[in-house]
């Protein structure tokens, strides 16, 4: 009933290469909102999907990301482009983008979880297609940025065959369940090239920029200085979409992100009450 696609394969103990498409410094820079590197991605995944699959004239395809709340993860800046290129690539085929709802934030980064936590945090019932969406009988596309423990995949798969998905497809840009014994090795891969604040402002002045819920946790996530540093720099548009998502995924009701979030809300209306009176 499913099959898995992926751009890059990890041995148990290789890390991502310098060069190529799916190298270690373009997927660091997607998972926090570098638009040129999830259109390559994206563009990538479908060149693979349409060379392996070769969809049938008249499927009816359904391309979704992983399941989010209320602001969207890196994952679904993939989906317009994927289905951009495959338009291209088979006009014959209908192909619609969906949304899978998942209840409640991780109640911290997930790239940083065991196995065990990684299935408290995505419950099986913790995801489901809007009713009004007729999936039944349909194939389903489901687009990821890694696969690791699989723990997120088989509760996509529950979701999508209870809404009735005949068959899914998962597309990663990186499998790497094969080093699912490296417990640091999701968070070493997000963090190559955005571990400081000077990396984060280089994505976020970055041509085609889509901020993502990763984002706007991390800059909750930051010191005072680190946080005071991010906001003087970035525009009003970009801190009111952090602030926003702030809101819209209630982190300062998780405990994770709850002091830094706060603390992120006063130091940006602190700002404001020092740009108006300059």
């Amino acid at each position: 009933m499913s099959d898995r696609i992926a751009l890059h394969t990890l041995t148990a103990d290789s890390g991502l290469p310098s060069l190529g498409l799916v190298n270690a410094v373009d997927y660091s820079r997607f998972k926090y909102g570098d638009g040129l590197a999830s259109i390559a991605f994206g563009r990538g995944l479908a060149d693979e999907f349409h060379r392996i699959v070769q969809p049938a004239a008249g499927e009816r395809i359904f391309v979704t990301s992983s399941g989010y709340g209320a602001v969207p993860p890196a994952a679904r800046s993939l989906v317009s482009p994927f289905v951009a290129r495959m338009r291209r690539l088979a006009p014959e085929v209908t192909l619609e983008p969906l949304r899978v709802h998942r209840l409640g934030v991780s109640p911290g980064d997930y790239a940083t979880m065991s196995a065990d936590e990684r299935e408290r945090a995505v419950g099986a019932k913790s995801m489901h297609v809007d009713p009004r969406v007729d999936v039944a009988g349909a194939r389903v596309i489901a687009l990821d940025d890694i696969r690791v423990t699989g723990t997120h995949e088989v509760a996509m798969d529950g979701c999508l065959a209870d809404a009735g998905a005949s068959w899914i497809d998962h597309l990663y840009v990186v499998d790497a369940h094969a080093a699912a014994g490296r417990p640091t090795l999701e968070s070493e891969l997000n963090g190559v090239a955005a571990s400081s604040v000077d990396d984060l402002l280089a994505i976020v002045e970055s041509p085609r920029f889509v901020p993502n819920a990763r984002l706007a946790k991390r800059i909750a996530t930051l010191d005072a200085d680190e946080q005071r540093h991010f906001l003087g720099a970035v525009s009003p548009e970009v801190t009111a979409w952090i602030l926003d998502a702030v809101d819209r995924d209630k982190l300062t009701q998780v405990p994770a992100y709850a002091t830094g979030a706060r603390r992120l809300q006063l130091a940006a209306a602190g700002l404001r009450g020092v740009t108006a009176t300059a």
